[in-house]
């Protein structure tokens, strides 16, 4: 739907040969909404996988092929569709993004349910997760500018560092969701401080670009707007000589 695609994040580059290559490989019958399907199913698994790693840690080995599953389905459904050539701009815009709203819901809950993570934690990222994903899609409509990523970090980052936070804490111990800094929870201390510190950089960020959309679109109507014409009177008087009148 939107015009110009950017993604920034670390993993980009590596992912976009990945994806190109796979792309390439599906079997003929697979479609996107297939593939759509199959991201939320690891949403699903990950998410349960979580919750079970309380019977035992070899849970994770769902959560981890949940994730891998999740990042599949989401990430080549757009891309068969563009291969393909076979886009539908505004279902598959809807269908993708709010199937990656379910996804991500379900996969930072279900993290939050874990012994690995905290409740508190995980609604304050899931809070962040919503911020910034509401704040690219309003960048789709004023811009049609689609952002992918912010300051490095992706969706396909941020599994990553899911996975990785599940699998140290399960190494780690039960300490890392349950130390405590004065009367509260260590891990809701960290996790409040740095979701307070990307609040305010989101805030500065829409200050920035309401500041440049003002100003472009100031320019814009500079430009456009009719230069100023000369008026002519509706009824052309003559002009008399008073003097001359009276003379006669």
């Amino acid at each position: 739907m939107a015009n110009v695609r950017i993604n920034d994040s670390l993993l980009a580059r590596a992912e976009r040969a990945a994806l190109a290559a796979l792309v390439r490989r599906l079997p003929g019958w697979t479609t996107p909404d297939h593939l759509t399907s199959l991201g939320l199913v690891g949403a699903v698994l990950t998410s349960a996988g979580f919750i079970a790693c309380w019977w035992t840690k070899w849970f994770l080995l769902a959560v981890v092929a949940g994730l891998a599953l999740n990042w599949f389905g989401d990430s080549l459904d757009g891309t068969l569709a563009r291969y393909r050539q076979i886009e539908r701009h505004h279902y598959g815009y809807f269908i993708d993004h709010s199937a990656d709203l379910i996804a991500q819901t379900l996969i930072v809950v279900g993290l939050g349910f874990s012994p690995f993570f905290t409740i508190p934690s995980a609604l304050l990222v899931l809070s962040l997760y919503l911020l910034m994903s509401s704040y690219t899609y309003l960048r789709v409509v004023t811009e049609s500018v689609h952002r992918l990523s912010y300051g490095g970090m992706g969706a396909t980052e941020f599994r990553i560092l899911v996975a990785a936070w599940a699998l140290i804490a399960a190494w780690v111990g039960p300490v890392v969701s349950t130390g405590r800094i004065y009367s509260f929870v260590g891990l809701d201390v960290v996790i409040g401080f740095l979701s307070a510190c990307t609040f305010c950089g989101f805030v500065w960020i829409v200050r920035s670009d309401l500041n440049r959309l003002q100003k472009e679109e100031r320019a814009a109507q500079k430009a456009s707007s009719p230069a100023a014409v000369r008026q002519e009177p509706l009824f052309d008087i003559p002009e008399v000589d008073l003097a001359e009148q009276t003379a006669q």
